[in-house]
């Protein structure tokens, strides 16, 4: 197979590819919320693999990030990564597939990593966790679909803490503490259930959140109201972050087409909204 030119078309995978890596380089320092806000909205319009690379070249490559297309610096060690890279997923699309024939949920079905243990969010033994279905598509922006993420995430890992939640209209990713390593989080990825996708560095100031305490009506009027509230009526909802912090709060942001337009960040409950226009 040829490899793959600059003026290659992007597909959604490598735009979602290239926003996870722009996560990824936020939560280490390596981006100032500014420039993370801008990038992220030129990856949602890149039409091209030069254009994803643009946003990416300069940044150090988490070993987390696993990517299918070449984003990343144009060398032979560039080159080498993206194969290692390739091979990995393919290693890991066997591993699921074995797991999940078996009755797991994942590359780490059999051995998979020790629940964190939380002060909230913690599932009583007695609930009732009857396997959610895995089947139906789950539409990230609304109540509905964010009450399935939240009940595929607690039936999985038998909690409700995580480090982060991404919902994306056509994606969701997940951070939880890493078991035995201080300072690192757990990437998950929905694919029917969470599969694991590696591991990254914590924010500084990161902390758990309980996301079984996003009133979920509240968060879908919020992205609903998003972008009029920022003044663009005609912007759409790029993505939804979810963080932990001193005040758990959820953060969406708003682009059109060419850049973008801001964000609007509120409690997981939906309260003290503040509109942030993009200068």
């Amino acid at each position: 197979m040829s490899p793959l030119r600059d003026s290659t078309r992007a597909r959604d995978l490598d735009r979602t590819n290239a926003r996870w890596l722009l996560d990824a380089a936020y939560a280490e320092g390596q981006l100032g919320a500014g420039e993370y806000h801008d990038r992220i909205a030129q990856a949602a319009s890149a039409a091209t693999l030069r254009d994803l690379r643009d946003l990416t070249s300069d940044l150090q490559l988490p070993a987390s990030v696993v990517s299918s297309h070449p984003v990343g610096r144009r060398s032979i060690r560039g080159r080498l990564v993206a194969g290692a890279a390739i091979v990995g997923v393919v290693l890991v699309t066997v591993v699921v597939a074995v797991a999940v024939g078996r009755g797991g949920s994942g590359a780490d079905a059999q051995n998979p990593p020790a629940a964190v243990p939380p002060a909230a969010g913690v599932v009583d033994p007695g609930d009732d966790l009857s396997p959610p279905d895995l089947t139906t598509p789950i539409d990230t922006f609304t109540a509905a679909g964010v009450d399935a993420v939240v009940d595929r995430y607690r039936f999985q890992f038998g909690d409700t803490v995580a480090t982060s939640l991404a919902l994306y209209p056509d994606a969701v990713r997940v951070t939880r503490a890493a078991a035995g390593a201080p300072g690192r989080s757990d990437i998950y990825e929905l694919t029917g259930s969470f599969v694991h996708a590696g591991t990254e560095a914590s924010p500084p100031k990161a902390a758990p959140v309980d996301l079984s305490l996003i009133d979920s009506a509240a968060v879908a009027r919020l992205i609903a109201e998003a972008p009029a509230r920022i003044g663009e009526p005609d912007g759409r909802v790029e993505h939804v972050y979810v963080a932990g912090s001193s005040r758990p709060t959820v953060t969406v942001y708003v682009h059109d087409d060419a850049r973008g337009l801001g964000y609007v960040v509120a409690g997981i409950d939906g309260s003290g909204a503040q509109a942030i226009r993009a200068n």
